[in-house]
């Protein structure tokens, strides 16, 4: 009876090893892929058109001194074979049809999942993005961790700036959205953010605005302030002003700075760290009221004139100035949703969080009760030293 036993055993371990020998039989060789980084997305020539644009790693290329931009006619990409990115572009009614059709321009399987970016012109923006983003939330292969962005211009022409410190454009402009941590002047919105607002009933999606400058003959990327949609439809814009007062809301400013007139003098104030709470308070008439507490770490970044805001006397009047700026930049984004009627900040979700049913009553008209919110701003700010000198650069007796 041991003996049957351990016939048995040895026969499941030798299945089990075998299992683990068998072959990968939808297997794809990276020699057969053209692994996408970038999407850019226009409205097509024809109507009801959609051109799509992808921007794919060459791994044969590398950077060069001079880079042919895509061809306006054919999508073709960089003509520079030593480039290291190619740009290829298709038009038609549907994304999923368009992407198919684009292989016949291509020697390798259009790969998605390892996309940066996906831009969108504001074009397009303004007549809808539901249906060109269905494909991208629906694929298999496809992640939703592109970064969303909507261009001033063609989103294509995006795709085809010269990168000045990475090898692909959608790779540099996907580093300076991370780096906008230091300014917070543009929120980083995910693919995943941006659907799921797109299809919440209480918070609007916004995304970041990327634009190209003339920069002394040298064209550059710059992204600063943001889209604002409702029902999928961009319906205006945040300034990077604005912007910033809505990110100190939702709790994402850890980073930036900002001018401060103190005693006659210009001081530029570091954003060292932040944190908001939002309490609503809902009345029997259907009116609502929101608290909104920011406490922000600030700390002198640099200073003009002589009057010493390191001094432990005056740095009262450093937070002061701090709070009256913080508390603007709240204020005129709200402002700015208000007169776009759209919830960027998730009010509507605060109500739902701690009245959910009288937000069940509330919910089909949130459009037209925002616009009546009052919101109360309290910004609390704390000090966090003036780097490594205590004064101005001036002589003592100068020093106030």
């Amino acid at each position: 009876m041991k003996r049957l036993w351990r016939y048995v055993l040895n026969t499941a371990v030798l299945l089990a090893c075998l299992s683990c020998l068998t072959g990968c039989f939808d297997r794809r060789e990276l020699d057969t892929l053209g692994i996408v980084m970038g999407v850019a997305i226009d409205k097509g020539k024809d109507e009801g058109d959609t051109e799509l644009t992808v921007q794919m790693a060459n791994p044969s290329g590398g950077k060069s001194e001079s880079k042919g931009k895509a061809s306006k006619e054919d999508g073709g990409g960089s003509s520079g074979s030593s480039s290291a990115y190619i740009n290829v572009s298709n038009a038609g009614k549907n994304m999923n049809f368009v992407v198919r059709e684009m292989q016949n321009k291509m020697s390798r399987r259009i790969y998605v999942a390892h996309s940066e970016v996906l831009v969108m012109s504001e074009e397009l923006a303004r007549a809808g993005v539901r249906d060109c983003l269905d494909f991208f939330a629906r694929a298999a292969e496809a992640r939703m961790t592109p970064f969303v962005f909507i261009s001033k211009g063609n989103a294509k022409d995006i795709l085809e700036i010269e990168p000045e410190f990475e090898q692909l454009p959608s790779m540099e402009l996907a580093k300076m959205l991370r780096d906008q941590k230091v300014t917070s002047h543009a929120p980083m919105t995910t693919e995943f953010d941006f659907v799921t607002n797109l299809m919440s009933k209480t918070t609007s999606a916004v995304a970041p605005i990327v634009s190209v400058i003339n920069d002394g003959g040298i064209e550059r990327l710059i992204v600063s302030g943001c889209a604002v949609f409702k029902q999928s439809k961009m319906v205006g814009e945040m300034d990077e002003t604005d912007t910033r007062g809505l990110l100190f809301v939702q709790g994402k400013v850890k980073n930036g700075v900002f001018l401060a007139d103190i005693q006659g003098e210009t001081a530029t104030i570091e954003i060292r760290d932040g944190q908001c709470k939002v309490t609503p308070i809902l009345y029997t008439d259907g009116t609502a009221e929101f608290n909104v507490r920011e406490e922000v770490t600030v700390g002198l970044g640099d200073q003009s004139g002589t009057y010493n805001l390191a001094d432990p006397e005056h740095t009262q009047d450093l937070l002061n100035a701090s709070q009256a700026v913080i508390k603007s930049e709240i204020q005129q984004a709200v402002d700015k949703s208000k007169e776009l009627e759209a919830d960027v900040f998730g009010f509507g979700e605060y109500i739902y969080r701690k009245y959910p049913e009288q937000w069940n009553q509330m919910k089909d008209k949130w459009d037209e009760l925002y616009k009546n919110i009052k919101v109360n701003v309290t910004v609390v700010a704390k000090g966090d030293g003036s780097g490594r000198t205590v004064k101005p650069i001036a002589p003592d007796e100068a020093i106030q």
